[in-house]
């Protein structure tokens, strides 16, 4: 069974790359832990939206949204609106400073990953371009 062998490893190394990558790009938030960026984020992409359907997105707890939306309100960065189907419940909507803030983390991020391509020779780089719509594709997104 070598090629589950090589699936194998191949995941090891997916993950464990990843995950480097990912901790550079947390250097890179604009102020902003992990959580409440990657909230920002998804309230920017699908709100105005419910508190219960952002733990959704986000795959926390319904207490953590909570908290997590509040640090975000006292920033100035969402606010909380009546939904007009159901009073009791508030729907979470982006401010422009939210929208600001995201932009900002996004282009830092950005920046970082140029950094470490630029690095690279231009075979390795074209290799990462060609990787991208798989990747993509793994995680879901358009």
């Amino acid at each position: 069974m070598p090629e589950q062998l090589a699936d194998d490893e191949l995941a090891s190394r997916l993950a464990y790359i990843v995950g480097r990558f990912n901790r550079r790009l947390r250097l890179a938030q604009g102020g902003l832990s992990h959580g409440l960026l990657s909230a920002l984020a998804s309230v920017t992409k699908h709100g105005p939206i419910r508190l219960a359907d952002l733990a959704q997105v986000e795959l926390v707890s319904a207490p953590s949204t909570t908290r997590m939306v509040a640090e975000l309100e006292t920033r100035g960065l969402v606010i909380r609106n009546s939904d007009p189907d159901d009073g009791r419940v508030s729907l979470i909507e982006v401010t422009p400073a939210g929208t600001d803030a995201v932009l900002q983390a996004r282009a830092a991020r950005a920046a970082v990953a140029f950094d470490l391509l630029a690095a690279l020779d231009d075979d390795d780089v074209a290799s990462i371009r060609a990787a991208i719509p798989a990747l993509e594709r793994m995680l879901g997104e358009p």
